[in-house]
């Protein structure tokens, strides 16, 4: 009897930690059941009745759903038959699908309550003075080039932007009801998207004048599925545009090119952007040469025009001069001189967890990139560890939502780090055969290997010496710098 008492204690903790983790991962898939049915297929997805322990952030919604899914299980486990193991077992196998049910039900007046601050948020909008708005969108860069323009513009105008990377309808409601003042003159807004519709909405509430697209690659692929949606899903922002109706595009990528040609069909006033020489970027109005990228920061020439003038910024990453040069050019669209937004890149600095430097263990240094993770950021930041001296470490979380792109993102990926790294710790086992595939195809004798945080953080402790640098990419990453921080 006193073992059954032993099974039965351990069994429940076991439940609770599955309910605590299933929340946390409905919180990382903002309660989209689209997003978790793409996790689901994922290797470590396949997994879900014995998952990898997360902790949630106890918000309301995440409250509801773990306290209601704990009430459903307590219900059930306290019925008289059948027996009280058997009554574990079943709610056990039951558990992911009953948080489920909870975040279901906690839909509706989600969405109720986010319709009247969406609601209230317009009518705010629409009696504020004039203001300048500038929409952002992209597979990536969207984040960076918003804080890049915000220090700009900030230097001129009063100027507020979406927080993080919130951009979805809601964050945008939410930061012109708590954060818009009379004195604004500038609104810079994130506009992020998993399915067409969505950045349409978000047009519907600020009506931009001002619209940049970064970059497209496949990105939210699983959501999207094609190319071609993700293309035509940004380009609702274009779509959107109203009163001056400029359009900036970045003419380094393919897709933003073809973007750039449907906008001038469209009657758009259309500015592009390059940092490269090449056919394509030729009649680029905004042009960045001689880049270079050390430890104490970015410059580079910018062009406009038959105006020259050197750019200097705390960034890191060759790759952030497309995002200063963007977040240069819509200032400029602003109103902004061009000394003034030159002068003005030097108050720019490294954004939370985007490529920021960090003092490591054994006086090496960490790079945080945990903020997101996609191929062509990933590829940024190893270009960026490449440039280093000593020892070069990768610590990466495995990308998501890539759809039929996923297995030969991760080759690719894999290849382009085992080129650089002499070690290479994997998050998670999501993709891994793949990537190792493509690191040991560089032929180059480096550890790969698939660890926890814990042990993460132990193998850099024992392993990085003076001089070494560890880079950290993806948001799983960020549990093992904080550990190896310790």
């Amino acid at each position: 009897m006193l073992l059954i008492y032993i099974i039965a204690i351990v069994w429940i903790i076991r439940i609770i930690c599955n309910l605590l983790t299933y929340t946390a991962l409905w919180y990382v898939k903002e309660y989209r059941f689209d997003r978790m049915i793409i996790h689901l297929h994922t290797r470590e997805g396949k997994n879900i009745l014995f998952p990898r322990f997360r902790k949630p952030p106890f918000g309301p919604r995440a409250l509801f759903v773990f306290t209601g899914s704990c009430i459903i299980v307590g219900g059930f486990v306290s019925m008289v038959t059948p027996s009280f193991l058997i009554r574990l077992l079943i709610v056990d196998l039951l558990s992911f699908p009953i948080s489920a049910f909870m975040v279901f039900l906690s839909k509706i007046p989600i969405y109720l309550y986010h319709e009247y601050l969406i609601r209230k948020a317009t009518n705010i909008l629409r009696s504020h003075k004039k203001m300048l708005v500038i929409g952002i969108t992209g597979s990536y860069g969207k984040t960076s080039t918003k804080e890049v323009l915000y220090t700009i513009l900030s230097q001129k105008y009063r100027t507020l932007k979406t927080e993080a990377s919130k951009n979805s309808p809601i964050a945008i409601a939410e930061t012109v009801i708590q954060r818009l003042r009379p004195e604004h003159e500038v609104f810079v807004v994130e506009m992020g998207a998993y399915k067409r519709g969505e950045i349409e909405r978000m047009c519907s509430i600020v009506r931009p004048e001002i619209g940049v697209v970064t970059a497209i690659n496949a990105q939210h692929q699983d959501l999207f599925g094609s190319i071609e949606t993700t293309m035509k899903a940004k380009y609702e922002l274009i779509r959107g545009l109203s009163g001056k109706r400029v359009a900036l595009f970045n003419a380094d990528n393919e897709f933003t090119r073809t973007m750039s040609g449907w906008a001038r069909k469209d009657g758009v006033s259309v500015r592009l952007y390059t940092t490269k020489k090449s056919a394509q970027s030729v009649q680029a109005e905004y042009r960045a040469d001689q880049i270079t990228s050390s430890e104490r920061g970015l410059k580079f020439i910018y062009h406009f025009g038959k105006t020259s003038t050197q750019i200097v910024a705390t960034l890191y990453g060759l790759h952030q001069a497309s995002n200063v040069l963007a977040a240069l050019a819509v200032a400029i669209e602003s109103g902004m001189t061009l000394d003034e937004a030159a002068r003005a890149c030097r108050l720019i600095h490294p954004f939370d967890k985007t490529m920021t430097p960090i003092k490591g263990i054994n006086r090496s240094l960490f790079i945080d990139d945990t903020f997101n993770n996609n191929p062509d950021a990933a590829k940024a930041a190893i270009d960026f560890l490449s440039t280093r001296k000593g020892k070069k470490f990768l610590v990466f979380q495995p990308m998501i939502e890539l759809g039929s792109y996923a297995q030969e993102s991760h080759r690719e990926i894999g290849a382009y780090a085992g080129n650089t790294c002499d070690s290479i710790i994997l998050t998670n086992a999501n993709y891994n055969k793949s990537f190792m595939a493509g690191a040991r195809s560089s032929n180059r004798q480096m550890k790969v290997a698939v660890m926890s945080s814990v042990d993460t953080a132990k193998y850099i402790e024992s392993t990085v010496s003076s001089g070494d640098t560890v880079l950290f990419k993806g948001r799983e990453a960020a549990k093992a710098l904080r550990l190896s921080l310790k």
